[in-house]
């Protein structure tokens, strides 16, 4: 077994490497703060440990040998390394808000009502809570979660279950005006039909009853959920509708179940975020605060 080298002389690297950047050390002691000649000391006492020479000296300059500009290139890469490690962690050490990416429906009609519960665990931590209607997306460098409607598979992103609605078909009643109500779920293909990002929702649901659709449907697609409220309200079509977050316009008429009964999707909200997400103090106490909302115990 090869001894263990002694500990690496990291000022001497220092040096060595503001000297490489110059190749002068004048200038390079003149960054650091000290004279040439302890940048050329620091430099010396490298080479020594190295085994090699890392500069080619006359009378005027040092230039960089071959052993020299490989390891400049090294260490380059490693100072690159430690710097954004200094600023991620300065930066999560300072920050005082999260940023929570979020649908209308399920941010006005859930997680809304329960924002005082947030400050009033957390007064210190502002709270950002983002429009987002489409799909799950942190390119921005902005977003640091999401509440996200699907099956819970996004590739490099940890989800966890959130919220399990059940759905029912939803119906304005101007879209009714003048004809019956349809009094089979078959009756609705005759309907214009109203689809919250894909197909997928209502297409579970016509096999759920043992209609046939030969797996595609008409429609409109919508990617928004309070436009497709929107939508039915006014009597365009109808939807599958999360119970719980439409109560009040069910409750008030606005909208009307055509059947009793409801269905339970596969799919449903996820707390949806980066893997490095709960290094981060502030998002892992967010991450904990919903999950207890929203009733779901973790082992």
């Amino acid at each position: 077994m090869p001894e263990p080298l002694p500990s690496i002389p990291l000022t001497a690297v220092r040096a060595f490497a503001a000297a490489a950047r110059f190749e002068n050390f004048k200038r390079a002691a003149a960054e650091l703060g000290v004279t040439p000649t302890a940048v050329s000391s620091q430099v010396k006492s490298l080479e020594a440990y190295l085994g090699c020479r890392l500069f080619d000296r006359n009378a005027q300059s040092v230039t960089l040998s071959d052993a020299g500009r490989q390891f400049s290139e090294a260490c380059d890469a490693v100072f690159a390394r430690l710097d954004k490690a200094v600023q991620d962690v300065r930066q999560t050490a300072s920050r005082t808000s999260i940023t929570v990416g979020v649908g209308a429906l399920i941010g006005s009609q859930w997680l809304s009502r329960r924002l005082f519960s947030f400050w009033q665990r957390f007064p210190e931590t502002g709270l950002h809570l983002q429009y987002s209607p489409g799909g799950v997306e942190f390119s921005d460098g902005q977003t640091d979660m999401m509440m996200a409607w699907g099956d819970g598979r996004w590739p490099g992103l940890v989800s966890e279950p959130l919220l399990r609605f059940k759905t029912s078909p939803v119906i304005g009643p101007a879209l009714l005006a003048g004809g019956p109500t349809p009094a089979r779920p078959a009756g609705l293909l005759n309907l214009p039909l109203l689809h919250w990002k894909d197909q997928h929702d209502w297409l579970e649901w016509f096999g759920a009853m043992g209609v046939e659709t030969g797996g595609r449907l008409p429609g409109v697609v919508i990617d928004d959920s309070s436009v497709l409220l929107r939508a039915v309200l006014s009597g365009q079509g109808v939807s599958l509708g999360l119970l719980p977050l439409i109560e009040s316009e069910l409750q008030s008429g606005q909208l009307i179940r055509p059947f009793s009964g409801d269905f339970t999707p596969s799919r449903s909200y996820h707390l949806v975020y980066p893997p490095d997400a709960m290094d981060q103090p502030q998002l892992k106490a967010f991450r904990d605060w919903i999950v207890e909302e929203a009733g779901v115990h973790q082992p």
